[in-house]
Order: structure tokens, then C-alpha cells, then sequence
């Protein structure tokens, strides 16, 4: 079993687009759950898919992710915070978000549920 500062690492991790850095602490059946997409992905592959078209979409804009707060119990972590999407100068989008990130025995991430509300900006 991983610890406490571990699982929050990981959590912090994932919120923050690093996926690839945490993608050995997924679980072979993990669920993600994105509910203002309506989106629904199971399974590992199916995640890693999802995540590394989200790390495309990074790498081609400035992010700039601020971390508000976390909150932790025994198996679950909590990560809050805000994030903005630029190119050129010019803001793309602005996320306030929260992930909820579910545990199992050995400390892989078996359920995230991410609930953001975005002010997407004209993409040009």
C-alpha cells in the first residue's frame, strides 16, 4: 500500500495533465468520469487514450494550473483549483475544476470523477 502523501502526489499529478507520470498508478479497471463532457471512459487503455489527447491539446497551448486546496481521506483524495488555456497570448479557456480520485488496496486509482465548469473562449 502506498501512503497518504503518495496518493496525494499522484493526485496532484493527474489534475495537473501529467498523466504520464502517473499512468502505472492506474488500476487495469479504472473508471473516468467527466461530467460536464458527459464522458465515461473504462478500462486503463481506454484512460491512457482519452489522457494522452488531452496532453496533445497541453502541449499546444500555455496552461498555467493553480492548485487551491485538497482534501483526503483514507482512500480518496480531493484536488480543487483553476487553470487557464492560452496561445498567442490569447485566452482560450478558463477551468475551475475539482477531481476526486478513489483508491484501492494497493494505492492504484481505481474511480476518478472530474467535475469542472470551463468559459471557453473563441478558438482562433
Amino acid at each position: 500500500m502506498i501512503s497518504a502523501a503518495d496518493k496525494l502526489n499522484t493526485a496532484r499529478l493527474f489534475s495537473s495533465g501529467h498523466f504520464a507520470d502517473v499512468a502505472d498508478r492506474l488500476a487495469d479497471d479504472v473508471e473516468f468520469h467527466i461530467f460536464e463532457d458527459g464522458k465515461h471512459f473504462v478500462g486503463k487503455p481506454e484512460v491512457q487514450e482519452f489522457c494522452s489527447g488531452i496532453e496533445a491539446y497541453f502541449a499546444s497551448v500555455e496552461t498555467n494550473f493553480r492548485e487551491h486546496g485538497h482534501l483526503m481521506s483514507e482512500n480518496r483524495v480531493a484536488i480543487y483549483g483553476y487553470a487557464t488555456f492560452s496561445r498567442d497570448g490569447k485566452l482560450l479557456n478558463a477551468v475551475n475544476s475539482c477531481d476526486v480520485y478513489e483508491f484501492d488496496d494497493q494505492g492504484l486509482i481505481k474511480t476518478i470523477y472530474s467535475y469542472c465548469n470551463g468559459q471557453q473562449q473563441a478558438m482562433k
